[in-house]
Formats: C-alpha cells, structure tokens, sequence
C-alpha cells in the first residue's frame, strides 16, 4: 500500500518529517504543521495522533513528542502518523482558537472553498486522517477549568470500542462528540477515533503526559503495532451520562471538591457568596458519581459551569473501592 502524505511517499522502514502547508499567514508565508511518519519495515495499521487542535491544550503535545521520538522504524508494524501541533496559530498565540475566532474542531470534515478553519480542517482531514485506520486525539479542558484523565468514546461503534478499552484508562465517557469534532468526523469516514481529555490548559502536567503516553502505547500494542506488554488498569467503568452542576447565582465560588472525588446526589459542593455582603448560596450535586472536571477559578456567573460529575450507578462500588477518605473524609480516587 502506498502512503503519501503532502506530496511525500513515505517508503517501507524510514521515518520522515513533512511540513504540511495549511494555510498563509497574511505576510504570505506558509503556515504548515509538522507531520512525522514512522513507517516500520512489516505491513500493519496506520494510526495518527494529533494534539493542540486546541492551540493552548499542552499536554497532548508532549505526549505525541515524546511517544514518536522512542519508536524506530524497525520497531513498528504499519505506519505511525504523528501531529503534535494541529492548530499552529493558536499554539503561537497561546490561544485556543484560529485568528478568527473560530474553533478548529467544530469544521471537520471540512471544506476546500469554505472559511479559514474548514480549509484547515479539510487539508488535514485529507492528509492525516484518511491515510489512517485508527486515530487518537489529545486535549486538555478549556481554559480555566480542570479534567480527571478519561477518554471519550462512541462505544456503540465496535472499532472505536476496541481501541478506547485497549487505552486502558480507568474512566471513559460514551458518547459520540459533536458532529463536526475531529473524531466524530474521523470516525463517520471510516477511520474510528477516540480522545483522550486530561489536565489543564497551558501546562505540561509530568503526571498526565505518562498517563498519556502509557495509553497511546497501550493501544499501539493491543492493534500489534509494537512489540510490549499492555499495562492494564486497576478498574474500567464506561459512564454514558454527566452533567456539568451550574453556578444558580453570581459571585465568588469557593468549590469543596476536585477531580476524582465522589460526590453524592444534593450533596453541597461548592458555596458562592456575595462579595460585598453576607448573601450565601451552596451549590449542589444533582448526580452521584465521580467529580471528572471542575473549574479553577473563584469568579463565577448565573449558568457557569462549576463541577463535572459522571454518574455512577452499579460501578459506584467499583470505584469506592480505589479511594481513600481525605482529610475532609471524602472519598477520592487514588491517582
């Protein structure tokens, strides 16, 4: 089978670097994104990860650096199609989105003669994601709130199912994705795709590229790409509804709990009061689960989103089971 990429053969055993051109940047330069391709010697699957669609989502980047830079050629079955920076505008301006204000993954599968995002978009559809069998997106949450590490699966979709499992993280969310994500894109044309969410915008979080990093190579090994032993997790619940519990009124937050704690229904989780006066409100869970996002500031308005809690049901116990009572005697999930 031959593999071209940006006009590129990439042949059988070799690693190449391509700069794909995206865009121009109004001084008519191009905008291009870097591109690695590990191509091993033995015939087998292509996979792509790509990373930073969200120009201020970090992690994902050090993630797909650091899992391209340990593989040779020789150590790989198919092809291995590696974006680290997807969105080289934000990633250059410490912003999430392209200049325009638009967000690069609402515009997939894209459009040759649409707007800035669905050109984008439409390039690297073509040249990443339809060169490919399976895919891994990498991000963080937005801007100014938290993730519990988890993957996002449509898990009625049986390739994607394999592949999120073979992750081996302990959370994942079921769910398709808005229609023109990414993956919902990738997945409709053929080429199933999961995301994996964890962390902070504008960090390297050490804790959560390993975490990454483990997983990408988990699924490498359980499609047979690579040659090693998939680490498996301590448990796995597949959580089909969360809700994100909304600030009722305005004022200054003070959330009592964070990522990996459970919570339980009309339980308090956070208390907002009026800065300039003693007006107090709590703010309470309306699920029982597991808190897998928050936000990370103290600033909140009426309809703001305050706690991520994935219900649990039947796997509650499961999870209990790898927590320990806090100082606050509340149950958290040992990370």
């Amino acid at each position: 089978m031959t593999l071209r990429i940006g006009g590129r053969t990439i042949r059988r055993g070799t690693t190449e670097q391509i700069q794909l051109k995206v865009s121009e940047f109004y001084t008519s330069t191009p905008v291009n994104v870097a591109v690695t391709v590990i191509r091993g010697h033995e015939p087998g699957p292509a996979l792509f990860l790509t990373a930073a669609i969200h120009g201020d989502e970090l992690n994902g980047v050090e993630i797909v650096r650091r899992v391209m830079t340990s593989l040779r050629p020789e150590q790989v079955r198919g092809s291995l199609i590696c974006a680290p920076v997807v969105n080289r505008f934000g990633f250059l301006n410490h912003s999430r989105y392209l200049p325009d204000r638009r967000d690069l993954n609402r515009f997939f599968p894209g459009d040759p003669n649409g707007n800035a995002a669905a050109r984008t978009a439409h390039i690297l559809f073509r040249e990443v994601v339809t060169q490919s069998r399976y895919g891994i997106d990498l991000h963080s949450a937005t801007v100014r709130r938290t993730n519990l590490p988890q993957i996002r699966a449509d898990m009625s979709h049986k390739k994607v199912r394999r592949i999120a499992k073979a992750f081996g993280g302990e959370i994942i969310i079921d769910a398709p994705g808005s229609p023109h994500t990414l993956r919902a894109a990738a997945t409709r044309a053929g080429v199933p795709t999961i995301i994996f969410e964890a962390g902070e915008t504008y960090r390297f979080q050490k804790n959560i590229v390993a975490r990454g990093i483990a997983g990408v190579r988990n699924v490498l090994a359980g499609l047979d790409m690579i040659e090693e032993e998939p680490r498996e997790p301590r448990f796995q619940v597949i959580v089909k509804v969360s809700e994100w519990v909304r600030a009722p009124r305005g004022g200054i937050l003070d959330i009592l709990v964070r990522p990996g704690e459970i919570v339980h229904a009309d339980e308090e989780i956070g208390v907002i009061t009026n800065p300039f006066g003693r007006e107090v409100s709590s703010v309470r869970s309306h699920l029982t689960g597991l808190v897998i996002g928050t936000t990370t500031v103290p600033m909140a308005n009426p309809g703001d989103a305050v706690c991520h809690v994935a219900k649990l049901e039947k796997t509650l116990h499961t999870v209990e089971k790898y927590c320990v009572a806090d100082s606050r005697g509340r149950k958290t999930l040992l990370l």
